[in-house]
């Protein structure tokens, strides 16, 4: 019987073994190719603070205590008491690399005390506040716009920019003069101020809406990242 002879092309072998070390060497460096690069994050930082004093020194005064996430004071209803209400003012600082937004929460309770019981009673009437510059018309404003009667806040109506402290004013008293002082005498009165600066595309997240609550406000977050901010000295 004749054997038949096989003779091996070593050529083949060699080829597919250089396919399969290329292959596993693309595939690798998938997973293990690196590049240099350089990508800048700016943080923001935001920060916010109230500031309360009474009359025009300037001097600013302790809270009375905390509620809600904010602070609380007790505020006078006569005209000789430091903290007269007539006199009340209330500043905003804050502080933030970027864009952002603010907004300030400012809530009345009356309430009064009798054998050591504290009645607390349902929340009545906005306060006639003295506002610094009120907002009017449409479109983004340096000015506060009031809208206490959904959400018991002042937002002020265009971005802002500090890369330090800034302040704002917000109050700058209160109109006493329809106020019938004999009918709330014995009443206890209690203002809740809290600020709140987010970054200017994050408000639907943090302050839960979809629009601003300003006319015709530029909701959509690139334009109001693109507009020149405000900034307070």
């Amino acid at each position: 019987m004749k054997r038949k002879s096989i003779k091996w092309n070593i050529t083949v072998p060699i080829v597919l073994a250089v396919v399969l070390v290329l292959i596993v060497s693309l595939t690798l460096a998938l997973f293990t190719e690196t590049k240099s690069g350089t990508r800048t994050f700016t943080l923001s930082n935001f920060g916010s603070e109230v500031v309360v004093y009474f009359g025009n020194n300037g001097s600013a005064v302790s809270p009375s205590g905390s509620a809600g996430g904010g602070s609380y004071y007790d505020v006078s209803l006569s005209e000789n008491d430091a903290n007269f209400l007539g006199d009340l003012h209330i500043n905003v600082k804050y502080q933030g690399v970027g864009v952002g937004l603010i907004r300030v929460r400012l809530a009345e309770e009356w309430s009064t005390t009798a054998s050591g019981t504290r009645t607390v009673y349902p929340y009545k009437l906005e306060l006639p506040y003295t506002v610094s510059s009120v907002y009017s018309g449409t479109g983004n404003q340096r000015a506060w716009f009031d809208n206490r009667s959904e959400d018991h806040c002042f937002y002020y109506a265009t971005p802002v920019s500090s890369t330090g402290n800034s302040t704002i004013s917000l109050v700058q008293g209160v109109d006493t003069s329809n106020m019938d002082f004999g009918a709330i005498a014995a009443q206890d009165l209690r203002i809740l101020v809290k600020a709140d600066v987010v970054q200017v595309n994050r408000y639907p997240q943090y302050w839960g809406m979809t629009d601003l609550p300003w006319n015709d406000s530029s909701n959509n977050a690139s334009s109001l990242t693109q507009m020149e901010p405000t900034t307070t000295p």
